[in-house]
């Protein structure tokens, strides 16, 4: 079997395994990231939806669910959830248990490409290929998760998702750019098509790990940004993850019609992850009120 040919829904379950006992190394990286999403809900009947959940190491859900009348957490890893959900209720005080039912869990695949992705890994045919292009060309149907929301969050599901179809396209490949470039703008339209009118889309991206970039582990909080451009510029950020290039593409057409305003990028930060730590920036970016562009209902992306 070729390199890319293990079952992608199977990898990811695997990586989440690896991860779930993380909930104390995950601890900063959890305050940057609720506090943005709290920050951004309180109104009533708020609602947010989280793609890539996993297990929830990076959500405090219990300060998320006192800010959110409902909360969707999707990933493809069903299990990971319903663990996430079980390990940080167990703790909670016997008054909070009821914002518990604030939450819901939407096993999905948040490309609609990934079975696909599997085949033509195992047979790399030009059918399997243009059967690829296709799917990635599609929303997923998502719209099942509850969307759309005040909130919506892609919590470093990005970085994941094209690694998964880089490694199935073989690295060197012809149709490595374009697939990941398919990816990226599938994945960013879904994002954008998730946030209500008015509301706001916040991308959390993992540019760099400290296993090329160990300067990041004793980098003053101060110097992070400055490390981020140089990473990027000299092009050892992950493929596809360099932030002003996804600021470009969330502010190129046909994205740039559904906000307010342009993204904003916010400073760096550094998530301990145990046995590897990354550089990690969030994109946030707010709907019009008039909605903007619709892409609900398995509208073609490219």
């Amino acid at each position: 079997m070729r390199p890319g040919g293990v079952d992608p829904s199977a990898r990811q379950r695997f990586y989440n395994r690896s991860s779930e006992g993380s909930w104390v190394s995950f601890a900063a990286h959890r305050r940057e990231v609720t506090a943005r999403l709290a920050a951004a809900g309180g109104q009533p009947g708020a609602s947010l939806g989280v793609l890539g959940a996993g297990n929830c190491n990076d959500l405090d859900l219990l300060r998320l669910a006192e800010a959110y009348a409902s909360i969707h957490l999707l990933d493809i890893d069903a299990a990971a959830m319903q663990g996430g959900l079980a390990h940080q209720f167990a703790t909670a005080p016997a008054g909070a248990q009821g914002l518990r039912e604030r939450i819901r869990l939407v096993p999905c695949d948040l490309t609609g490409a990934l079975e696909v992705c599997h085949e033509y890994a195992v047979a790399p045919t030009s059918g399997n290929l243009g059967r690829l292009r296709g799917a990635l060309a599609l929303l997923p149907a998502v719209a099942a998760g509850g969307g759309p929301f005040t909130t919506v969050a892609s919590t470093c599901a990005l970085s994941q998702l094209v690694s998964i179809f880089r490694r199935a396209m073989g690295e060197g490949g012809a149709e490595l750019g374009p697939v990941g470039e398919l990816v990226r703008l599938q994945h960013l339209r879904t994002v954008a098509a998730l946030a209500a009118p008015g509301g706001t889309a916040i991308l959390f991206a993992d540019v760099v790990s400290s296993e090329t970039e160990p300067r990041m582990l004793d980098a003053p909080a101060a110097e992070l940004a400055a490390l981020m451009e140089r990473v990027c510029r000299e092009g050892g950020c992950f493929p596809g993850m360099n932030p002003a290039g996804l600021v470009r593409l969330l502010d190129g057409p046909p994205l740039k019609d559904c906000w307010a305003g342009a993204p904003e990028g916010s400073a760096p930060w550094v998530w301990d992850l145990g046995p590897r730590s990354y550089l990690v920036t969030a994109i946030t970016c707010r709907r019009k009120g008039d909605g903007g562009a619709d892409w609900l209902g398995g509208g073609r992306v490219g």
